[in-house]
Formats: structure tokens, C-alpha cells, sequence
């Protein structure tokens, strides 16, 4: 089978779309967790493992682990960044522009290739391609180039990790954009060959390793309010 990373033919793994240390908030006593989705044709499931697929090779499964794991440390807390909030702003700072960036890009590629319905939104086009060497050759691009932002998801002021959203696109300035909600925050990916806008160069993460998150309350989050409501309405929720 082709890796879709490396497109060698090795034997492949059962490849984590948004990576599983992500899922620790999600499980239950049972270590199960509930996938949610709007679709007809997909009925909400309780699973043990994070959503994963046959992806990748051993080898590209290692790659990407190198980023995984640093994010995973700086969810934790366990590496070091300096933040300083200033009303609904926080600056994050001491973030590795490479590893952070390539971690957040696999996941966007990563969603782009699957084949499962969770992730039918995130359609790239040519732009997977162009994700893909990216990773594959470890070049995280200049800030511009497939620039993300990224919103705190809180409720009564506290982070919710315990939740992810079905992903799906909007447009965002006139360009296309895919939104994630995945360990307490809103992942916006802008995807598009254009110049990047001014309200997005200034948040997205410089290579200086500086971003400016949102603190947002989830009840003012539009689309994950919608979502809920879709779900409610199409019983999926009591």
C-alpha cells in the first residue's frame, strides 16, 4: 500500500488524524469517548481510540511524531512560553516556529486526505499537494504561507479541551478557511495561493515563535453553537 506522505509502498499504520494525546480529556471510566457529527448518513459512535485511519508508513508515523510530541509538551505546559493576556488577547510567546507550525499543518493535511465522513469538509485541492512536501521535506514555509489562528475555547473562564468539532470551511476575508476545535481551542486555517490579510498576519505565529490567541466563550462561537443545535435537531443530542 502508498504511504500517502512519502508515496513509498511500505506496510502502512492505522495514522491518528488529530493526534491521540489529544484525546485524553474526551475519555470516560470506560476509556471510550463520543464522536459527534451533523451528517444523515453517520450515526454518533462511542470510541476507544482517537479517529484514526490506514495512512502512513512506520517511518512517516515517526516523522510526524517529532511535532506531535512538542505540542504535546506545550499543551502540558511542561516546555516553557510566556504568555501575557490583555483583556480577551493572549500573547504566547517561546513557541519552535518549525516544530509548532508543521504540527498544526500535518493535522490540516492530514484531515485534507482522509477519507472518513468526520472529515469530509476539508477539502484542499492542489494546496494537499503543496502540504504535503511541505512536511514531507520538514519546511514549516514563511508566516504567510498557510497561516493559522488560533481561539481559546472557554466557558465561566475555563479552558474546554473535552471537546471536538466535526471540522468545516467558511471563507474568512474572501479567502478559503477550515476551522478545527481541538484541545480547548479554535484552529483557523487559511488556505489560499493570495496575499495573506492583515488581521491574520498580525495573530498567526511568527517566526520569532509569537502568536495572539482569542479568548472566546463558547456561547459566542457561532458555529459550534450551530453545530449544537444541528445535532439537537436532527436528535442527536437530548
Amino acid at each position: 500500500m502508498t504511504c500517502k506522505l512519502c508515496k513509498k509502498d511500505k506496510p502502512l499504520k492505522n495514522s491518528h488524524i488529530i493526534p491521540e494525546f489529544i484525546y485524553g480529556h474526551l475519555y470516560d471510566e470506560k476509556h471510550k469517548f463520543h464522536v459527534l457529527t451533523t451528517m444523515k448518513s453517520t450515526k454518533n459512535a462511542k470510541l476507544q481510540k482517537g479517529i484514526r485511519e490506514i495512512l502512513l508508513c512506520g517511518d512517516c508515523e515517526a516523522k510526524l511524531s517529532v511535532y506531535e510530541r512538542y505540542a504535546s509538551l506545550i499543551f502540558s505546559g511542561a516546555i516553557y512560553t510566556k504568555t501575557n493576556r490583555n483583556g480577551k488577547l493572549v500573547k504566547l510567546e517561546g513557541l519552535d516556529y518549525e516544530k509548532f507550525k508543521l504540527f498544526a499543518l500535518s493535522v490540516l493535511w492530514r484531515a485534507g486526505v482522509s477519507s472518513l465522513p468526520f472529515f469530509s469538509q476539508v477539502k484542499l485541492g492542489p494546496h494537499g499537494e503543496k502540504l504535503r512536501n511541505m512536511i514531507l521535506e520538514e519546511n514549516p514555509g514563511a508566516p504567510e504561507n498557510y497561516p493559522f489562528m488560533m481561539a481559546l475555547i472557554t466557558h465561566e473562564d475555563e479552558v474546554q479541551t473535552d471537546l471536538i468539532v466535526q471540522p468545516s470551511w467558511s471563507r474568512l476575508e474572501g479567502h478559503y478557511s477550515y476551522r478545527f476545535v481541538f484541545g480547548g481551542i479554535a484552529w483557523v486555517y487559511l488556505v489560499s495561493s493570495h496575499k495573506t490579510p492583515n488581521i491574520i498576519s498580525q495573530a498567526t505565529l511568527s517566526k520569532a515563535g509569537v502568536t495572539t490567541m482569542l479568548i472566546s466563550e463558547v456561547s459566542n462561537m457561532p458555529f459550534i453553537v450551530d453545530f449544537a443545535n444541528e445535532l439537537k435537531a436532527s436528535g442527536k443530542l437530548p
